[in-house]
């Protein structure tokens, strides 16, 4: 998936921002928003240690790992976020996507994150079966009512007492 629109948000794939002066200016933005609170409910392997100079390499390994979508505003064109797809090859129940995002202090509480969650949903749709995985922190209802709201449902089975793992199959 390397790109949607929703009604408010552009989400494009960000490997054309990996390169030259809009590679300085991805990073500028990121060391913005990747604070603390931002990162906090994210998994480890996620987190930034804030020093400037590890941002390529954190970057890096995003990029390594997974597809990184740039999340921004259709009239502002300001970053707000970012959304992460990582495959899962050995997904028992065929093509599987684990699903994260995370967003700006300041695009919090606007509903963004249920209008990317849904809008990638509704991008899916039709183009052949796909199991989008998310895993919310248990301190973390904000994002599990994001995931409810675009149709995910908890799996008990891949859940653990520190995460809910939710499911949603789409095609």
């Amino acid at each position: 998936m390397d790109r949607f629109d929703t009604d408010r948000l552009s989400v494009r794939h960000w490997r054309g921002a990996l390169e030259g002066a809009a590679r300085a200016e991805l990073e500028a933005d990121l060391a913005a928003i990747l604070s603390p609170a931002v990162l906090a409910p994210l998994p480890p392997s996620l987190h930034w240690d804030g020093a400037r100079e590890s941002l390529p390499g954190w970057i890096e390994a995003r990029a390594a790992e997974s597809d990184v979508l740039l999340v921004t505003g259709r009239e502002s064109g300001a970053l707000l976020g970012l959304m992460i797809l990582a495959p899962d090859p050995e997904a028992p129940e065929g093509p599987a996507l684990h699903l994260g995002y995370l967003l700006a202090e300041t695009a919090w509480g606007k509903g963004y994150a249920s209008e990317l969650v849904q809008g990638l949903v509704a991008a899916r749709t039709g183009q052949g079966p796909l199991r989008l995985i998310g895993g919310v922190e248990r301190s973390n209802p904000a994002s599990a009512r994001v995931l409810v709201k675009a149709g995910f449902a908890v799996d008990p089975a891949l859940s653990d007492p520190g995460t809910e793992i939710y499911v949603r199959a789409v095609g």
